[in-house]
């Protein structure tokens, strides 16, 4: 007999995105976008183009305001204009973000005090030069907010051989675990 049970597989029929199998653990949106926002670096997670799965660590900005299909906001990245991961955007550009904020082993108890967040959506190379623009300076105002000029020289310098990366954000979740749980105040 499989270790989990059906009902704990059901899928949401919207995106084909798993339903959090313990609930009461699952971090409130808005903790999700606050992780999102704050965290320096990510795993993005695609399938590659041979079909094996493919996570690599990137660095990130995350918008929460709703856009045009992305209705939890958008994640801008950016990186070289070729390589395996633009590749495998270009094959299937359904990924995966995870961010992991906090994990705090607890070996006596043989657990984790984890919060995590995923990020589920579409990813497409950003096309417009105003949507570059956009996406680029958000990465700047994130690790580089005290040096704007800086950042737009880069920018200037770099535009023509950067690829930049939009994921337009369908669903966000986030799980912590039942040690942190047990904390928050009922």
């Amino acid at each position: 007999m499989p270790w989990y049970h059906s009902a704990d597989r059901q899928r949401e029929e919207t995106a084909m995105i798993p339903a959090m199998r313990r609930s009461k653990q699952q971090l409130p949106t808005e903790e999700c976008a606050a992780i999102l926002r704050d965290a320096p670096c990510g795993v993005l997670g695609t399938a590659g183009t041979d079909g094996q799965p493919y996570a690599v660590p990137l660095s990130f900005a995350y918008l929460s305001a709703p856009a045009e299909g992305a209705p939890q906001g958008r994640i801008y990245a950016h990186g070289a204009a070729v390589g395996h991961k633009l590749d495998a955007l270009a094959a299937n550009p359904r990924v995966c973000l995870t961010v992991v904020a906090q994990s705090e082993p607890v070996p006596e108890k043989l657990t984790d005090r984890f919060r995590s967040t995923m990020a589920f959506g579409s990813a497409r190379i950003v096309e417009s030069e105003d949507e570059q623009l956009l996406g680029l300076v958000a990465l700047g105002e994130k690790y580089a907010p005290d040096l704007p000029a800086t950042v737009d020289e880069g920018i200037a310098s770099t535009l023509h051989r950067t690829a930049v990366i939009a994921i337009d954000v369908e669903k966000i979740t986030g799980k912590e675990g039942l040690e942190l749980t047990r904390e928050r105040p009922r």
